[in-house]
């Protein structure tokens, strides 16, 4: 089964290009032949200058780490370890820069193999599944609306409360933190004719699922360009930056 490969990004109306990402072809730089494929997608946080660097040191160093790990460890593994890796070179770059404010990226990275999909993800980055039974959401949304959730079931908390808490929207994980403990993953076999989408905030705050599905194309390429055109159209204030990589697995 061949996988097709295809990404895009824009700088929406922002001052930077604070996302970063990496798909494993040519234009990439990735010449090796490999047995597998990766897509990496981040979104830097915590101000401009820190969140671009951010997010380029934890694109960069996860591709490298998870090539190296790759050879020594099964998929999962070497994602985990790739992501902790990341995470203290950004640890490591912000204390070198003297930050005191609390920043980093969000990281999104899908790994096909063996007809397999393997993934991980920290933060609010999104990974999709789409095939013959629409669009799903595989990854969960680190973020403090989870918490205010729970304690809404737990009556700690009215609803209402919750649903207008000023900080609902804060990313409770992301890479850089001390502690990095919220880590999501999976893995699930893909089937001829199926698609992997990766995205930042930029792109799924502004379009709906059922407009990223109705742009669909069966080139990758051509399908991440129609999600960034379609996205900036809608001329959304404030419109922040939009990446996507996507994996289409042909039949």
């Amino acid at each position: 089964m061949e996988i097709l490969l295809g990404g895009d990004q824009d700088i929406g109306k922002r001052n930077d290009q604070q996302d970063a990402f990496y798909i494993s072809t040519p234009a990439f730089g990735h010449t090796e032949q490999t047995d597998w494929n990766l897509l990496v997608v981040c979104d830097g946080i915590g101000g401009a200058s820190f969140g671009k660097e951010a997010a380029q040191i934890t694109c960069e160093t996860f591709k490298s780490s998870f090539m190296t790990k790759d050879k020594i460890c099964d998929v999962q593994e070497a994602l985990f370890q790739a992501t902790r890796y990341s995470n203290t070179e950004v640890i490591a770059f912000m204390r070198r820069k003297g930050f005191r404010t609390v920043g980093g990226s969000t990281l999104i990275a899908a790994v096909i193999k063996n007809n397999m999909l393997y993934w991980i993800s920290v933060g609010d980055s999104h990974i999709y599944l789409f095939s013959e039974k629409g669009l799903q959401q595989l990854n969960e949304d680190h973020l403090y609306a989870k918490v205010l959730d729970v304690a809404t079931e737990r009556g700690e908390i009215d609803k209402a409360v919750a649903q207008n808490h000023p900080q609902r929207d804060s990313i409770t994980s992301f890479i850089g933190i001390w502690e990095l403990k919220e880590i999501s993953s999976g893995k699930t076999r893909l089937s001829p004719g199926t698609s992997v989408v990766l995205c930042t905030d930029g792109l799924y705050k502004t379009l709906s699922e059922d407009e990223i599905v109705e742009v669909y194309d069966p080139d990758p390429q051509k399908w991440a360009k129609r999600l960034i055109l379609n996205t900036i159209q809608k001329n959304t204030e404030d419109q922040d930056n939009v990446t996507v990589a996507i994996a289409t697995a042909k039949d």
